[in-house]
């Protein structure tokens, strides 16, 4: 079962309901520059993490590096998908700024894979804005592919896990 992984400096575990507001500010940082496919209100902000995080809990992951959260993925591993079934499915990552590039959104992303195939799934999947090129570039180095579906400016990725298996 996920619960932690770490390296020598990085802790990804479980993230708690009471973090939440310190998540706003990486929320707010990780979308600068792209900020059409951001909430940008604090209202907004905060009612999409609390979505986020009520909606699966157990899939909420955040980074902490000396004691501060520094980023955070949200799966929730029971979303269906009309083309895979039931999926994995990766509603958000942020990394602050300060921190990209050095493993940190990596091991969001493992842990988050690693929880969709304790629970049996045999895809991930996510949406990620057609101009975030960065993101999608980082997505396929990954393994994710770009499925030719599209809604509006979001486009589809789908990673599958070929060792999925139920429990």
């Amino acid at each position: 079962m996920v619960d932690v992984i770490s390296s020598p400096s990085v802790l990804v575990r479980r993230g708690r309901v009471e973090e939440l507001d310190q998540l706003e500010e990486v929320y707010r940082q990780a979308y600068r520059g792209l900020e059409e496919y951001a909430d940008t209100t604090t209202f907004r902000i905060r009612n999409y993490l609390n979505w986020l995080y009520s909606g699966e809990p157990e899939g909420f992951f955040v980074a902490e590096v000396a004691g501060q959260v520094v980023g955070f993925v949200s799966i929730h591993a029971q979303w269906w998908d009309k083309r895979l079934g039931e999926t994995g499915e990766i509603h958000e990552i942020c990394v602050h700024p300060q921190w990209k590039g050095k493993g940190v959104g990596r091991q969001l992303i493992e842990a988050a894979i690693a929880y969709a195939r304790e629970r049996g799934r045999r895809y991930v999947s996510l949406w990620v804005g057609e101009r975030n090129w960065h993101a999608r570039r980082w997505y396929r180095s990954l393994g994710f592919e770009e499925c030719g579906v599209q809604l509006g400016e979001w486009v589809r990725m789908i990673k599958p896990l070929e060792e999925a298996h139920d429990q």
